[in-house]
C-alpha cells in the first residue's frame, strides 16, 4: 500500500523570542492532497502567524516546511506560487483597477519576465471568472464592488494562479452572513470540484465544522486537539481551548455549539 505525499507538511515550526515569549513553539502538521484543513482557537494563539509560516511570508526560527515532499526553504518564490496561493481577511487598496485586471495578476507567476498575459493565460483568466461566477463584473472597478463581490475578486486572482493549494486566513471577517455562507460554498466547490488542497484559519467554529474535513485546535503556540469535527465537537474541547461551557446539537449530522458562559474551572480562577 503506497502513502500519498503529503499536499503540505510542517515539522517542529518555531517563531518568537525566548521560550517565555514564543508566539509559536513545536507545530506539527500533515495535510493530505484534496483535504480541507480548518485552523482554530483563541486569540493570541498563533493561528496566523502558522499559517503565514506555511505559507512562506515569515521564516520559522526552527523547523521546516514540505510542500509535495520539497523542502520550500529551498525553493524559489515563483516556484511557490505556481503551487500556492493565500487569501487574507483584508487586502491591499487596490481600486483604480477593474476585476479582470485584478485577476490577471493571478498569472504573473506562470509569466516570463518579457510576457504578456495573452492566449492561454486569458484563458486560464476567463476560467477564474467563471468558476467564482464573476463574468458579469469583469469590467467593473473594484470601488464599485461591494465587500463580498470585491473578496470573490481576490479568490478569482488567486484561483488564475491556479494553485494547487489555497490557504485563507478568516477570509470572512468582514462580511455579512450572507456573503460569508457565498464566500465558503464558493471554496467548497473548488475543493470538490478542483480538488484544491484548502488550509484555513477560522473564527467561526460552526462553519469550521460545517465545511472542514478536519480541525485543529490551537493554544499558546502549539496543537491541543485534532480531528473530525464529529469527533472533537464535546463539551471538554471548548472547555479545554476556549474556556467556555457549550451544548453540542446535531444538524443533519454536522455538530452545532451553543456558548453557555465560562467554563466553571476558569470562573474559580478568576475569583480565587
Amino acid at each position: 500500500m503506497t502513502t500519498k505525499t503529503p499536499a503540505l507538511a510542517a515539522s517542529g515550526l518555531k517563531y518568537g523570542y525566548g521560550r517565555e515569549s514564543a508566539i509559536v513553539n513545536g507545530f506539527d502538521l500533515s495535510v493530505a492532497p484534496g483535504e480541507w484543513l480548518g485552523i482554530v482557537g483563541p486569540n493570541g494563539s498563533g493561528k496566523s502567524t502558522v499559517l503565514r509560516m506555511l505559507a512562506r511570508l515569515v521564516s520559522p526560527q526552527g523547523g521546516k516546511v514540505e510542500m509535495d515532499g520539497r523542502d520550500m526553504a529551498g525553493m524559489d518564490t515563483k516556484s511557490i506560487a505556481r503551487h500556492m496561493t493565500m487569501l487574507t481577511q483584508s487586502q491591499e487598496q487596490v481600486q483604480d483597477i477593474t476585476v479582470r485586471e485584478l485577476v490577471r495578476r493571478g498569472r504573473n507567476p506562470h509569466l516570463k519576465w518579457y510576457e504578456e498575459c495573452r492566449g492561454k493565460h486569458e484563458e486560464v483568466v476567463d476560467w477564474a471568472l467563471r468558476v467564482t461566477s464573476l463574468q458579469t463584473l469583469q469590467h467593473r472597478p473594484l470601488q464599485e464592488l461591494s465587500g463580498g463581490e470585491r473578496q470573490r475578486a481576490w479568490l478569482a486572482m488567486c484561483m488564475a494562479q491556479t494553485p494547487k493549494l489555497l490557504l485563507l486566513d478568516e477570509p470572512t471577517t468582514y462580511l455579512d452572513i450572507a456573503h460569508q455562507l457565498e464566500l465558503m460554498e464558493l471554496i467548497q466547490q473548488l475543493n470538490r470540484e478542483q480538488g484544491i488542497t484548502v488550509i484555513m484559519v477560522l473564527h467561526d467554529l460552526n462553519q469550521a465544522a460545517r465545511y472542514c474535513d478536519r480541525i485543529v485546535a490551537m493554544k499558546q503556540g502549539a496543537i491541543v486537539r485534532e480531528g473530525r469535527p464529529a469527533d472533537l465537537f464535546k463539551a471538554d474541547f471548548f472547555r479545554e481551548v476556549f474556556g467556555i461551557e457549550a451544548k453540542i446539537y446535531n444538524d443533519d449530522g454536522v455538530p452545532v455549539y451553543m456558548p453557555c458562559g465560562i467554563a466553571r474551572h476558569e470562573a474559580k480562577a478568576e475569583t480565587a
